[in-house]
């Protein structure tokens, strides 16, 4: 499905867990996100880092598991993150997270349905959630097949191969 490989995923999610989240939620999950959840359920990628067109670096640590995952799964984080009003936009759904909490969300408005974003829960409150949203990719299938490696571990090993000249 993906150029980069999915690591330790939590078995398949089903089509009603989906469903659920829909309804619960109001929200539509666009079909390439509904592929991956159906398909993976959660895990890593072997290639966790993504940088933006201004060489910012993310880094993504799992991806948040639909149901029967070890971790806390996209319904109870929606939950939680919609519990008070203002915390994250509400076209936002989160799919993956970074080591620290910030999110990597899919967007459910139709002006834009199915891009990836960056949330950076870091914020004062009252400040405006928005102001924290960075755009990264227009698919989750786009944004999964351009992470890469850690650069650090790629420069170290040319360093090591420039030694031996």
């Amino acid at each position: 499905m993906y150029e980069n490989q999915i690591l330790e995923s939590h078995g398949k999610t089903k089509k009603e867990d989906l469903d659920r989240i829909e309804q619960k939620f109001h929200v539509k999950i666009p079909k390439e996100v509904q592929e991956h959840c159906l398909t993976y359920n959660g895990g890593y990628p072997e290639k966790p880092v993504f940088t933006d067109k201004n060489g910012n670096e993310y880094s993504v640590d799992r991806f948040i598991p639909v149901r029967n995952g070890k971790k806390r799964p996209m319904e109870k984080t929606l939950e939680l993150l919609r519990a008070d009003e203002g915390v994250i936009p509400d076209w936002l759904i989160p799919f993956a997270e970074e080591d620290g909490g910030n999110l990597f969300c899919f967007s459910v408005r139709e002006s834009d349905f199915g891009s990836i974003y960056y949330y950076d829960h870091e914020f004062e409150y009252g400040e405006d959630p928005e102001e924290h949203v960075t755009w990264l990719s227009e698919s989750v299938t786009a944004f999964i097949n351009s992470l890469t490696e850690d650069e650090e571990n790629e420069d170290d090993e040319c360093e090591e191969g420039e030694d031996e000249e």
